[in-house]
């Protein structure tokens, strides 16, 4: 029990630095308040549940020390044990509600998971490779385990007749579509790269386009299904992410916190029209800045670029 403690203590030890008690009394607060309102809201929220046994099985997975763990004579054990401890607060949740079923199934899948072997999943992403960065993200950042649960929130604004709550899940989605366009290509691809100027540009705004409708297309389809043709003409408005996050990527290429700030600026003042009168200013400038890369005259840095 001991080592099962201490295994525990490791999980939630990168969640704050050594001797940092303001940010473990931010954490156990947050923790409580979350389970306070999941015991007040328990019967519309429950399914949430069933993130936490999963975000177990996911970090079983993936974890690099099990390798060690095993000359341990009973790991298995020590790994239940830690596991345990970890989802305690949600069983115990699940005990004051008396829903003892769910309880016992809660540990019986935890007590599973010690016994499962790693594997390592590799998924295809279908993005389009002319901007990889899409594929680098996406697997850096784990942004396509946030899509069930966003497509969780357009089923449940249908079942409470909420368009508002699916219009947020599209908004939450947008925002994950950004994330990739905040990665940087080497400044060397751009110089070798067989378009030029504004030709590189519009290949990067259709491969963005073709992404994020990609990205779209489940909760757009789910959207349909619950709500049929209402509204639905507005998401031809997120597709304008792809436009924004391309243009103010190289219109501030080395520059990732000005971007940001452009990128916050137009979405929140998108009903405004104001500042999408800027995206033919920020167009300008990511040619500008593309073709400052591409017509490099300085000798001496040309010989330092990877060819």
């Amino acid at each position: 029990m001991q080592l099962s403690l201490y295994l525990s203590y490791i999980y939630y030890r990168r969640l704050f630095a050594k001797g940092d008690l303001l940010t473990i009394v931010v954490l156990i607060t947050a923790m409580a308040g979350a389970l306070y309102v999941l015991y007040l809201h328990y019967a519309s929220w429950s399914w949430l549940l069933i993130l936490f046994p999963l975000a177990t099985l996911s970090y079983h997975n993936s974890r690099e020390d099990l390798s060690l763990l095993r000359t341990h004579p009973h790991y298995r054990s020590v790994l239940l044990g830690e596991y345990f401890i970890e989802n305690l607060p949600f069983i115990l949740l699940l005990i004051g509600k008396e829903d003892y079923l769910w309880a016992a199934l809660y540990f019986l899948g935890l007590s599973l998971i010690p016994s499962l072997a790693q594997r390592q999943l590799t998924i295809p992403y279908p993005f389009s490779l002319s901007d990889p960065l899409w594929h680098t993200a996406f697997r850096k950042y784990k942004l396509l385990f946030s899509l069930p649960f966003l497509i969780g929130l357009v089923v449940i604004a249908g079942i409470y007749d909420n368009p508002n709550l699916a219009l947020f899940a599209f908004g939450a989605t947008g925002l994950v579509c950004c994330i990739p366009y905040f990665e940087r290509e080497h400044p060397s691809y751009i110089t070798i790269a067989a378009q030029r100027g504004k030709d590189y540009l519009h290949s990067q705004l259709i491969a963005g386009i073709q992404n994020t409708a990609l990205v779209f297309s489940p909760l757009g389809l789910t959207y349909f299904i619950c709500f049929g043709i209402e509204k639905i003409a507005v998401l031809l408005l997120f597709l304008g992410v792809a436009i924004v996050g391309v243009l103010t990527k190289y219109a501030f290429f080395n520059q990732p916190l000005p971007q940001s700030f452009a990128i916050m600026a137009i979405f929140l003042g998108v009903f405004y029209i104001l500042p999408l009168l800027l995206l033919p200013y920020f167009y300008f400038l990511a040619i500008k800045n593309i073709q400052k890369h591409q017509y490099v005259t300085d000798k001496p840095l040309r010989k330092e670029l990877p060819r």
